[in-house]
C-alpha cells in the first residue's frame, strides 16, 4: 500500500516537472521568439524604407517624363504661340479635345498668356495667385535664349491634389517664345495610388496634415517613409505616406502565436530556419530592387535597354518576380509612349531631338556624309477646315506609312509638328537624300477617306540640307528649314535643296486633275 502512495507521489512530481519544463521551455520560446521576430522585423523595415526611397523618386519622375513628353508636343510650336498671342480659342480648343491622349489620361488642361490671362482652360485648378506665381517662376528661370523644359509639381485645389506640369510657350526649336504657358495636370487619385502600390508592393496613403485618412486602420508603427509633395513655391501642399506590408513579417507574427506552447528544441529549429528564411529573402529583396531601381534610373536617362536586366529576376516564381514583371510591362510602354508620336506611330520630336544629336556627333567624328529632310505638307489646314480632323489625321498616317516605307533602317523619321515631319539620312550625301525624297514624292497617292467617301490630294514641300564641318542641331536644321520655306514660296509641292532650285513644277503637273 506504501509502494503503491510512493508510486503515485512520484508519478504525479514526475508530471509536474514536466509540465514545468514545458511551460519553461514555452516561455523561454516565447521570450526567444519575440525578440528575434523583433529584430528582424526591424531590418526589414529599414531595408523597406531604403528601397522605397531609393525606388519612388525614380518612378516619379517616369510619370514625370510622360507629362513632360505631352507637353513638349503642345508647347515647342510655332503656331501655337501665334495663335496664343492672337487669342484664337478655337483652334486651341481642337488642338486639345482632339487629342485622346489627352482628353483620356489628364484632368485639367489648358493656355494662359504672358498676361496671366487663361486663353484656354479645362477644369480651372489655378487662382490668380497661383498663375502670378508660376509666371514669376518662369520669369526667374527661363529667358528668351534659353530652352525651355518642362517644371513638374504638386498643387492642391478645392481638397485634391494634382501632379502638374508647366512649360513656357516655345518655337520650333525649343527657345522660349513667350512666359505664358501650357500645362497639363492629372489628380493624384485612388488609381494613382493604386498603381504606385503595386509596383512597390507597400501600403500608401494620401494626406494634408501629416495624417491619413486610413490612419486608423494602419498602425503609425508600420509607417517606413514619408513623401513631402511639393508645390512650384516650394510649400508643402501634401504627404505621402509608405507603410510596410510584407509577407514575410506577417508570417513571422503568426508563428509567434504558435511557438509559445512548443518546446525549446523546436525554438532552436526555428531560430536556425529563421536566421536561414531572413538571410535569403534579404539576399533576394536586395538583388531584386537594387536591379529593379538601376534599371529605372537608366530609363529615366534615356537608355530603353535598361529593362531587359530585369529578366533574370522576372524567371522568379514568387511575389517578387510577379512585381519584376509588373515593373518591366508598366517600364515598356512608358519607353513606347516616351519614343512614339501616339497618332503615326512614327517617332516623337523628343526622341528625334536626341537622335539627331547624336547623328550630328557621328558625322563629327567620322567624317562620315549625313543629310536631313524637313516636310510640311500642303494646305493641312484647309484639309482640317474642309474635311474635318478625322480626314487631317488619316493623311499624317498616310504620309507617315509612305515615308517609313522607303527609309532604311539606319534612317530616324520623326513627326516634329502638327504637319511637319524630320528625316535624318546618314551615310548619305545631299543628291543621296535627294533621290530617296523624291521616290517618296513619287509614291504619295491621293488617298481614299471613307468617313467622306471621297479622294484627297496629298502633296508635300520639302528642303534638305547636308552636314558641314561646324554643324550642329540647330544650324542644319535651320538651313533645312529655309530651303522649305523656298519651296513653299516658289508654289508648294516642291523638293528644294539649300541654296539650290530643284524639281516640283512636273510633280505638279503629274498630279493635275487627280481629286
Amino acid at each position: 500500500m506504501k509502494y503503491k502512495k510512493l508510486k503515485r507521489s512520484f508519478v504525479r512530481k514526475t508530471l509536474f516537472m514536466i509540465m514545468a519544463l514545458i511551460a519553461f521551455s514555452a516561455l523561454i520560446s516565447a521570450f526567444s521568439d519575440f525578440f528575434v521576430i523583433k529584430k528582424i522585423e526591424s531590418e526589414i523595415k529599414k531595408k523597406e524604407a531604403r528601397r522605397i526611397e531609393r525606388a519612388f523618386p525614380p518612378l516619379l519622375h517616369l510619370c514625370e517624363q510622360k507629362i513632360g513628353n505631352m507637353l513638349n508636343s503642345f508647347g515647342m510650336w510655332n503656331d501655337m504661340v501665334y495663335n496664343v498671342e492672337v487669342g484664337n480659342v478655337d483652334w486651341i480648343k481642337e488642338m486639345f479635345e482632339d487629342d485622346q491622349m489627352v482628353v483620356s489620361q489628364f484632368d485639367s488642361y489648358g493656355v494662359f498668356n504672358a498676361k496671366g490671362e487663361p486663353v484656354y482652360v479645362k477644369n480651372a485648378i489655378f487662382s490668380a495667385k497661383n498663375v502670378a506665381e508660376i509666371l514669376g517662376y518662369i520669369s526667374r528661370h527661363f529667358n528668351d535664349k534659353k530652352f525651355a523644359e518642362p517644371v513638374t509639381f504638386f498643387h492642391r485645389w478645392k481638397g485634391k491634389i494634382y501632379h502638374v506640369g508647366v512649360l513656357p510657350l516655345c518655337w520650333n526649336d525649343g527657345r522660349v517664345a513667350s512666359k505664358g504657358f501650357i500645362y497639363f495636370a492629372h489628380e493624384s487619385s485612388n488609381a494613382t495610388l493604386s498603381m504606385y502600390s503595386h509596383i512597390l508592393s507597400t501600403r500608401i496613403s494620401l494626406s494634408f496634415n501629416g495624417v491619413g485618412p486610413d490612419a486608423r486602420r494602419i498602425k503609425s508603427s508600420d509607417l517606413i517613409y514619408v513623401f513631402p509633395m511639393k508645390d512650384i513655391d516650394n510649400s508643402t501642399v501634401g504627404f505621402l505616406r509608405f507603410y510596410e506590408d510584407t509577407l514575410v513579417i506577417n508570417v513571422f507574427r503568426e508563428m509567434n502565436k504558435v511557438f509559445i506552447v512548443v518546446f525549446v528544441t523546436i525554438l532552436i529549429a526555428y531560430a536556425a530556419a529563421s536566421f536561414f528564411v531572413a538571410t535569403s529573402v534579404n539576399k533576394a529583396m536586395k538583388e531584386t530592387f537594387g536591379s529593379i531601381t538601376s534599371s529605372l534610373r537608366k530609363l529615366s536617362e534615356g537608355d530603353f535597354n535598361a529593362i531587359n536586366e530585369l529578366d533574370q529576376f522576372c524567371r522568379r516564381k514568387d511575389e517578387l518576380g510577379s512585381l519584376a514583371k509588373n515593373i518591366k510591362k508598366i517600364a515598356k510602354q512608358l519607353s513606347v509612349n516616351l519614343s512614339t508620336d501616339p497618332l503615326t506611330g512614327v517617332y516623337n520630336r523628343l526622341y528625334f531631338s536626341r537622335k539627331f544629336e547624336e547623328e550630328i556627333e557621328r558625322a563629327r567624328r567620322s567624317k562620315r556624309p549625313l543629310s536631313f529632310a524637313i516636310f510640311d505638307l500642303d494646305d493641312f489646314k484647309k484639309i482640317n477646315d474642309t474635311y474635318g480632323h478625322v480626314a487631317g489625321d488619316a493623311v499624317l498616317k498616310h504620309f507617315a506609312e509612305a515615308v517609313s516605307s522607303e527609309v532604311r533602317n539606319i534612317d530616324t523619321f520623326a513627326r516634329i509638328g502638327g504637319e511637319e515631319f524630320g528625316l535624318i539620312l546618314p551615310e548619305a550625301n545631299q543628291e543621296a537624300a535627294y533621290q530617296v525624297v523624291r521616290r517618296i514624292k513619287k509614291k504619295l497617292k491621293n488617298i481614299y477617306i471613307p468617313d467622306i467617301g471621297r479622294k484627297i490630294r496629298v502633296t508635300f514641300s520639302a528642303g534638305i540640307a547636308s552636314f558641314k564641318d561646324g554643324d550642329n542641331v540647330d544650324s542644319l536644321f535651320h538651313r533645312a528649314d529655309v530651303a522649305l520655306y523656298k519651296a513653299k514660296e516658289r508654289g508648294k509641292n516642291r523638293i528644294e535643296l539649300e541654296g539650290e532650285e530643284s524639281e516640283g513644277e512636273e510633280e505638279i503637273s503629274d498630279n493635275k486633275g487627280r481629286h
